[in-house]
C-alpha cells in the first residue's frame, strides 16, 4: 500500500517520486528517520510514535477525514493535494448470497460494537477510525476502490507476479 500510496500522489500531483520497494514500514522507517530516504508512507500505527518523539514530522493523512490519533495533521487535500485518497481499511463481509436480512443483522451488529467504549479504544490504539455504515454503502465503496486501485496499477505499469 505504501508504494501504490506514492504511485498515486506522482498522478495526482503530476509529479515524480522515485520508488524505493521496501518489504515493510520498520525497513523504510529506519531509512527515513536515518536520514537516507527523504519521507515515506506508513499506517499511523507504525509512525506515531516516531512523530511524538521529534524524529518524523508527520506531512499529511492519505485517509479523506482527519487521522483521531492526529488530528492536528492535515489530509493530503488540505495540504494542497486535491483528489487524493489512500486509506487502508478493513470491512466485515459475508459469502455471497447470504440472505439479506442476516447481512442487515451482521451490519446493525457490527455498527453498534463501532460505538462501544472498548472497541473504540482498541481502535484507537492502533490508529484506526471506525466509520461503518449499511452493506450497501460498504459495497459501493469496495467497487469504487477496486476501480480506484485498479487505474493506479495500470498507470504505474506494475504488473502482478
Amino acid at each position: 500500500m505504501s508504494q501504490l500510496s506514492g504511485v498515486l500522489l506522482n498522478s495526482v500531483a503530476g509529479i515524480t517520486l522515485q520508488q524505493i520497494p521496501y518489504p515493510g514500514s520498520a525497513q523504510s522507517m529506519t531509512d527515513v528517520l536515518a536520514g537516507r530516504v527523504p519521507l515515506m508512507f506508513g499506517p499511523a500505527a507504525t509512525v506515531w510514535p516516531n512523530v511524538q518523539a521529534g524524529k518524523l514530522k508527520a506531512l499529511a493523512v492519505t485517509q479523506p477525514r482527519r487521522a483521531a490519533i492526529a488530528p492536528e495533521v492535515p489530509t493530503m487535500v488540505e495540504a494542497g493535494v486535491p483528489g487524493y485518497s489512500a486509506g487502508i481499511w478493513m470491512g466485515l463481509l459475508a459469502p455471497a448470497g447470504t440472505p439479506p436480512e442476516i447481512v442487515d443483522k451482521l451490519s446493525r451488529a457490527a455498527n453498534e460494537a463501532l460505538k462501544s467504549k472498548e472497541v473504540l479504544t482498541l481502535m484507537e490504539a492502533q490508529g484506526v477510525d471506525p466509520l461503518g455504515g449499511t452493506s450497501a454503502e460498504f459495497a459501493q465503496f469496495i467497487d469504487d476502490e477496486l476501480k480506484k486501485w485498479d487505474g493506479v496499477v495500470k498507470t504505474a505499469g506494475i504488473k502482478a507476479r
